[in-house]
């Protein structure tokens, strides 16, 4: 029961109200405040303070709560004891949208500001490569970027601390050098990789194809290799296994980002212990390096005439848990293995111990020819240097760094230091070397300043400079290229139609990947792939290559969006996606072949398109074990639908894991766990969605049966429209694709913006979406409307608009 104070407030709110002001409050009053009130304030939200709706813009983070939880079904709770029809709450919905659009069209337009914000480690990495012609992630020892808002380019959480400050100072030191005189030489050193060992727990593993590269097959492995300079590295294959009754040597190919370098024979029975060693030019950089066996062939039982290549996994160990059917006994017999208990060990020919990686061996000597283009621009060879090289060199360094025309002033802090080096007996080279590297200390260069002009408005146009920089480290998170500062030096850059072509002409190059990987990594979470680790117990598919396909499909399909200017709605539901044959065998897609990956359609597959369907998605939704309809209901209305669930309560009784798939189906489980009164609001919005993906495993394979369970996976969404299987859900997506495009616009506009949204951004955001909308939802249609909008190209001179108030 509310105590009579809040009676009392009520009846004399209501009594001062009229017309729908008086509705609303009523409907507050009566629904709400039992829950909502100064002491309770459940969620968080106290509806106290709201007694009018003159006072609607300070109370606006407020009312779009209350508007966000009736539209979403969540409230009234559905055990509430007030319990209006649905016409009278979509009668206060109307009016309280009324009102907001009301109050936006009468906005006066805000851009906000953005404080001073430091180059991140990738932003760093990309400006540096793109200045000086150096691609060595010098920014790997710098302290990890902080995050906010689900970005680490929010410039309110980018701090400066101690430590890295001097590690600028070092990795200026590094890559300035590196671009003049070359890289350091590196004495050889050896990095040992163990070979995952695979144990299998089904003796029917050993019947599965695989590929013919070998790339696929248990015996194979793969590894993340960073080559800190372009040189000659050694490749050592130790082996274990045996051949019996082969007639020709095994065949191990070394594998480099997916591209075959060189076979190597191994004439052996007996491979354990044995090696294979083989040296190889390598680029400096991170490189996906495997190892394969690509002539797989099984001992035999001696009767067997052949050889004959086997269409069979080879594995070291196989365990089998439970008892053996009479199928799994012959598929062992034919293996020529013997059984002794229901523990199975043996050795079928192939598999690698280890692989050492050694170097560099004759390492490339002195600088690149495009590094040396991009320092001495002054067009004179070494040794023919004229006085006026080092102004001219300094100061266009100095211009591109500081990404606009740097100041007589600050031009002649550097250029004394190349004259300091002459006078102490240094070369030319070394001076100038100095020069830049105290240029690539300075806050001019590490943080993108934007100067606040004197003015009387509340919002003035950034300069053709700065908003060069915000195009380029917008899409592609690095310095602005010569095209755009030479519009930004016209001034012209800014005209709409030059700005909306350099978005087409940007979102085509190459480095538009960037967009892919660090707005996608982030939004999409792609980055996680890389740290999921699924028990290959519970999932004997799982592998390196198997991983490294996932994010490779994720990212092509990402890019394929970007690059043909598709409909947004692609995310959510497409017909094609891009396959090698390992990920097609994995997807049970037929005339994939190699190690390329390829457009296909899966319009007729039972998995169908979108990122729902991508196995890389589905697995980062997963625990490591099994699937979780929390976590990829979560997913969905965190990335997808930007409604994140409030985080769980204390105390939450966790699930009988042991039960799963056994006793009960995961399904069972949580509708028992949803019970819970507690837990029971955000479980409703959350598990529908996540049963709706439970045709797909822990990393993401097709499966009809949950355990001992056939899999259910039907459900009913908050708000009664129901579906059955993961296309039907998607299919509820696509048909009203508003809430994902709004959140997709929001998302996007955060990182252009690299800043939280604000209240006051509100009308912008809608306009945007309008725009999107009209123009069938094309990716360059979003992009276009965020860098067209007031908060891009503009920046405020006062804090904050007059009764507005931040978004929490």
């Amino acid at each position: 029961m509310r105590s009579n104070k809040y009676v009392a407030m009520s009846i004399l709110v209501v009594a001062s109200a009229t017309g729908a002001e008086r509705e609303t409050l009523a409907f507050v009053q009566k629904t709400c405040m039992e829950c909502h009130n100064a002491k309770d304030m459940q969620g968080g939200i106290s509806l106290a303070g709201v007694q009018h709706t003159k006072t609607f813009t300070q109370d606006r983070v407020i009312w779009q709560k209350v508007y966000d939880m009736l539209d979403s079904g969540l409230m009234p709770p559905g055990d509430a004891k007030v319990q209006p029809p649905a016409a009278e709450i979509d009668g206060i919905k109307n009016w309280i949208k009324a009102e907001f659009d009301r109050q936006d069209a009468a906005a006066k337009p805000f851009a906000g500001s953005v404080s001073a914000r430091r180059l991140n480690r990738v932003e760093y990495d990309n400006t540096v490569r793109d200045l000086l012609g150096v691609d060595i992630h010098a920014s790997e020892n710098f302290p990890p970027d902080s995050a906010a808002f689900g970005f680490d380019n929010i410039s309110d959480a980018l701090k400066v601390s101690p430590i890295l400050l001097e590690r600028y100072l070092d990795a200026a030191q590094n890559v300035v050098r590196t671009a003049i005189f070359g890289p350091e030489k590196l004495k050889p050193s050896f990095t040992h990789f163990s070979a995952p060992f695979r144990e299998h727990v089904r003796p029917t593993d050993l019947m599965k194809p695989y590929d013919l590269t070998g790339l696929s097959s248990p015996s194979s492995t793969h590894m993340v290799h960073r080559f800190p300079v372009t040189g000659t590295y050694s490749f050592k294959f130790i082996t274990n296994g045996h051949r019996p009754n082969q007639s020709e040597p095994a065949r191990i190919a070394l594998w480099i980002d997916g591209k075959m370098i060189q076979e190597l024979p191994l004439d052996a029975t007996d491979l354990e212990g044995q090696f294979v060693e083989y040296k190889a030019k390598v680029e400096a950089g991170e490189h996906i390096v495997s190892a394969s066996y690509i002539n797989q062939y099984h001992g035999l039982p001696p009767s067997y005439k052949g050889p004959e290549p086997s269409k069979r996994d080879p594995v070291a160990l196989v365990t089998v848990r439970g008892a053996l059917t009479e199928k799994d006994r012959e598929t062992f017999r034919k293996l020529g293995t013997s059984i002794k208990t229901d523990r199975i060990e043996t050795r079928v020919d192939n598999r690698f111990e280890s692989i050492d990686i050694g170097g560099p061996f004759e390492q490339s000597a002195g600088p690149s020819a495009a590094s040396l283009r991009k320092v001495f621009v002054c067009g004179h060879a070494a040794g023919k240097h004229t006085n006026a090289c080092a102004r001219t060199i300094v100061s266009s360094f100095a211009n591109k760094a500081f990404r606009r025309p740097a100041t007589p002033a600050e031009i002649a802090k550097y250029l004394p230091l190349v004259a300091l080096a002459k006078q102490q007996g240094d070369s030319f080279e070394e001076g100038i070397a100095t020069a830049l590297q105290a240029i690539l200390v300075s806050p001019q260069f590490l943080f993108r300043v934007e100067r606040t002009p004197v003015a009387k408005a509340d919002s003035v146009p950034v300069s053709d400079y700065e908003l060069a920089s915000r195009l380029s480290y917008f899409l592609w998170s690095s310095t602005p290229d010569s095209t755009l500062l030479r519009l930004a030096a016209s001034k012209t850059l800014s005209q709409p139609a030059v700005l909306e072509a350099q978005v087409k002409r940007m979102l085509v190059d190459p480095k538009a990947k960037a967009l892919v990987a660090n707005f996608g990594g982030q939004w999409l979470q792609l980055r996680n792939i890389e740290v999921s680790t699924p028990d290959v117990q519970k999932f004997p598919d799982w592998d390196e290559h198997l991983r490294r396909s996932m994010r490779t499909e994720m990212e092509m399909f990402f890019e394929n969006i970007i690059r043909m200017d598709r409909p947004i709605s692609d995310f959510l539901d497409a017909n094609y996606t891009f396959v090698n044959e390992r990920l097609a065998r994995f997807y049970g897609m037929d005339g994939v072949t190699g190690n390329n990956f390829q457009k296909v359609d899966v319009t007729n597959t039972k998995r169908g398109g979108g990122l729902l369907a991508q196995a890389g998605i589905l697995t980062i939704s997963s625990y490591a074990t099994r699937t979780s309809p929390v976590l990829r209901g979560k997913w969905v209305l965190e990335n997808l639908l930007n409604t994140p669930p409030p985080p769980p309560p204390p105390a939450v009784p966790l699930l009988d894991e042991s039960k799963i798939g056994v006793g009960a189906s995961l399904r069972e489980q949580m509708e028992e766990h949803r019970k819970n009164a507690v837990c029971a609001s955000c479980h409703s919005r959350m598990d529908p969605i996540g049963f709706g993906l439970e045709n797909f495993n822990g990393i993401g394979a097709w499966r009809e049966m949950d355990g001992k369970s056939p899999v259910n996976a039907a459900g009913t969404l908050v708000g009664g429209r129901s579906f059955n299987g993961p296309k039907e859900f998607k299919a509820l997506l696509t048909k009203d694709p508003e809430p994902f495009a709004k959140a997709v616009t929001e998302k996007m506009f955060t990182y252009a913006m690299g800043r939280g949204i604000e209240t006051y951004d509100t009308p912008v955001l809608k306009s945007i979406h309008a725009s999107l909308t009209k123009q069938n939802y094309r990716f360059s249609a979003l992009i276009t409307g965020i860098v067209k909008s007031v908060p891009f190209r503009m920046r405020s001179v006062t804090d904050k608009p007059l009764l507005a108030s931040a978004k929490e």
